[in-house]
């Protein structure tokens, strides 16, 4: 009977074709994900070697690379014809940020504390300006409680007033911590969710993740090749990375019971550890001749997703 099932390749093949990723958003993927940890340099032709087998051609990277430098995500050295790219420090920032949020989610509690981002009117052109903060902050997890007011509940005091600066607004805006002070005796903040944030557009990407990739973890029972192991991680990790940082990761306490974002982590780091040494495998052979940029795996990949033992005994328990 198992033979009627899809396999691998077919899953992943089909993954492709029905959702091919953006060259850009891939790019970023792959160097904070798989790159960062050896180093983080890569020459454009072995960048080329590693997205071709997802759908990204030649011509299509080089364009995106260009741009990516462009928006100063990635800086790029010439030694001769040849090409060699990181990500810059804004880039390696930018991952800094988004790691938490990828690999580590929510915290485990919540001890009711909030931040508020409020912008009182700031002069002419301000609606423009309104709108690109406004953008900003909802990226950073922020929901619009009120006009002009942001709210996030846990501490992110930092990510607010950088958001602020970047957009030269720090003047201009309040950065406060809130407790809430109306329990049982009037409107919370959590009243407002559905309001704030758009989180069943949300849950309903966790429950196409969990669709789309739980086939995948069954299907590599009957084995994989290490270029379908880091194709799987990449395509796993890209996809997830789109979702989460689209999700304002609200504490537990404010979810529903069968909030399908657990079980897609869940999923998530289960098969990021199933792959990840049949993947490096993949990495070490196109990546391992120029031991000067190809560097030793850095050892806090190890706690990703809770870290491997995590992984294996989650797995064990399922």
């Amino acid at each position: 009977m198992h033979d009627t099932q899809p396999t691998l390749q077919h899953l992943i093949h089909a993954l492709l074709e029905r959702d091919p990723p953006r060259a850009k958003s891939l790019c970023v993927t792959l160097l904070g994900d798989a790159i960062e940890p050896h180093g983080g340099s890569i020459w454009l032709s072995h960048l080329i070697e590693l997205v071709t087998p997802l759908g990204i051609n030649e011509r299509l990277l080089r364009t995106s690379v260009f741009r990516l430098v462009a928006q100063d995500w990635l800086q790029s050295e010439r030694h001769g014809r040849r090409s060699l790219y990181r990500l810059s420090e804004h880039g390696k920032e930018l991952t800094r940020q988004a790691s938490g949020r990828i690999y580590e989610g929510s915290p485990p509690q919540w001890q009711g504390d909030w931040t508020l981002v409020v912008l009182p009117r700031f002069g002419n052109g301000s609606l423009s300006k309104r709108s690109e903060v406004r953008r900003e902050l909802i990226w950073a997890g922020f929901g619009a409680i009120a006009p002009g007011i942001f709210a996030l509940p846990r501490n992110q005091t930092a990510p607010a007033h950088k958001v602020l600066s970047k957009l030269k607004l720090s003047a201009k805006a309040l950065v406060l911590g809130a407790h809430e002070m109306n329990q049982g005796k009037g409107l919370l903040i959590s009243d407002l969710i559905a309001q704030c944030w758009d989180l069943e557009g949300v849950a309903q990407q966790y429950r196409n993740f969990s669709e789309t990739f739980g086939p995948m973890l069954t299907a590599i029972d009957n084995g994989m090749r290490p270029s379908q192991a880091y194709a799987l991680r990449a395509l796993t990790l890209h996809e997830w990375r789109r979702i989460v940082l689209h999700d304002p990761q609200l504490p537990r306490q404010m979810l529903p019971q069968d909030w399908p974002g657990h079980a897609a982590r869940e999923l998530c780091g289960v098969l990021y550890w199933r792959v990840f040494d049949l993947a490096e495998a993949h990495l070490d052979e196109v990546l391992g001749q120029d031991p000067l940029h190809y560097q030793t795996l850095q050892p806090y990949v190890h706690e990703r997703f809770g870290g491997r033992n995590k992984s294996s005994r989650s797995q064990a328990a399922a």
